[in-house]
């Protein structure tokens, strides 16, 4: 096939050919299947770019320097337009190219963006599965812990009793003599709404009581904490637990729902 002939076929795919020349293609590939071959495929090559190209919407500044090209090109001389079109199918082949090698590497950002977002989730969730089996394994403990103290031979218990507040709820308070842990369990007790907790106190014959842990309890109004004192449960006289602002009260208790003398 000859340079000028191939030039004919690659502007007939690409529809920037004159008119004349167009229709000089055309009955040369209606008596040559070769030609209407060859044109299929450039014709489905020129196509497979333009999807690959993604959806730009030229500036008017561009739209002016492509007209005025163009105005430009149809007063070319007659002399000058073969090696004109060859360079005009030149660029038009090599801005096809650009094009779809730009869509193409728009989208293989767009997919590393997307691996980098789905990695970035799954670490957050494998740190969330980490955080969350360490609180497992800290409940665990303390329920090991908690059986461990009340099944001892040296374990006495005394019970909390509910007031006015809340006439339902009882609890039981399990102590060593000279340990300063001591084991709580409750139950009976409302579920509160956010932003308030139930807190442990223990008081001193004639002190102000000393707060300790907060806790919330379950649907069921149930809860067991082990507690740790400033010094051993036997120097205590009361304990109490109150209702208080999340975060908890550090002087003046809040409302009391259960009380008991130890």
């Amino acid at each position: 096939m000859d340079t000028q002939l191939e030039e004919l076929l690659i502007g007939y795919a690409l529809g920037i050919l004159s008119a004349d020349e167009q229709q000089s293609v055309e009955i040369q590939i209606a008596n040559n299947p070769l030609l209407r071959t060859k044109i299929q495929q450039l014709q489905r090559t020129v196509h497979q770019l333009a999807l690959a190209a993604p959806k730009v919407q030229p500036t008017p500044l561009v739209k002016q320097q492509l007209l005025a090209r163009a105005r430009a090109s149809k007063q070319t001389s007659p002399v000058t337009r073969p090696a004109a079109r060859r360079l005009s199918l030149a660029w038009a082949l090599t801005l096809a190219l650009l094009v779809a090698l730009g869509g193409w590497n728009i989208g293989l950002r767009g997919e590393n963006n997307q691996l980098r977002s789905d990695i970035a989730g799954l670490e957050r969730e494998v740190a969330d599965a980490r955080i969350r089996r360490v609180q497992a394994d800290e409940r665990i403990a303390k329920a090991e812990q908690a059986v461990s103290f009340v099944a001892a031979q040296t374990t006495t218990s005394r019970q909390l009793a509910g007031t006015d507040q809340s006439p339902t709820a009882v609890g039981t308070m399990y102590m060593q003599p000279g340990n300063q842990t001591a084991v709580l369990v409750v139950d009976g007790l409302q579920p509160l709404p956010e932003g308030q907790v139930y807190q442990f106190w223990l008081a001193r014959a004639g002190q102000e009581p000393i707060p300790s842990d907060q806790f919330s309890v379950s649907t069921n109004g149930h809860a067991q904490l082990v507690i740790t004192a400033d010094s051993q449960v036997n120097d205590f006289q009361q304990v109490m637990v109150t209702i208080e602002v999340a975060g908890g009260a550090q002087t003046v208790p809040g409302t009391t729902v259960l009380a008991g003398n130890l």
